[in-house]
């Protein structure tokens, strides 16, 4: 891992630990209502994953954030340098590591980002979650544009092998 990448980690990290820190400070007397009936403000210790799926299983999502970080290093590898796979990674390791850390200090990872669609009340989420969601997205794009260059190195390959 480059200098820069770790630091850019180092940064996100620190960055989702502070708003965590602050709006649990901010937060405990009750939630805030910024734009109503869409966004708020919500103190939440979740002992769970997204939707509350394997709720108290702290030690198994501490093992699969684990096994994250490894598979990410592993497959992270196999695709060419890019900006792209730069940010994926980088926003996909501070995520993994925020919410791990949440559930290794503290048993439970901090969600403060409420939103409600159309009556529906989406689970309360945090920003180490804005960092995984984000960070798959790009990884998803580093992968489809080496697989587009991959096509166009063989088309032109194709070319020059028929003339």
């Amino acid at each position: 891992m480059k200098k820069k990448e770790i630091l850019f980690i180092v940064l996100l990290f620190c960055l989702d630990q502070g708003i965590k820190f602050l709006m649990e400070n901010f937060l405990m007397n009750g939630s805030i209502v910024l734009v109503p009936n869409f966004f708020s403000l919500e103190w939440l210790e979740n002992k769970g994953a997204a939707w509350s799926i394997f709720e108290n299983q702290t030690f198994f999502l501490i093992i699969v954030s684990l096994l994250c970080l490894i598979f990410l290093s592993i497959i992270k590898n196999t695709i060419k340098e890019s900006k792209w796979k730069f940010f994926a990674a980088t926003f996909l390791y501070a995520g993994i590591l925020g919410n791990l850390v949440d559930r290794i200090v503290f048993g439970y990872v901090k969600d403060y980002l409420s939103f409600m669609f159309f009556g529906y009340h989406f689970p309360v989420f945090n920003l180490a979650d804005v960092f995984i969601v984000v960070g798959a997205i790009l990884f998803i794009i580093a992968v489809l544009k080496e697989e587009s260059s991959y096509g166009q190195v063989r088309s032109a390959r194709r070319k020059k092998f028929k003339n």
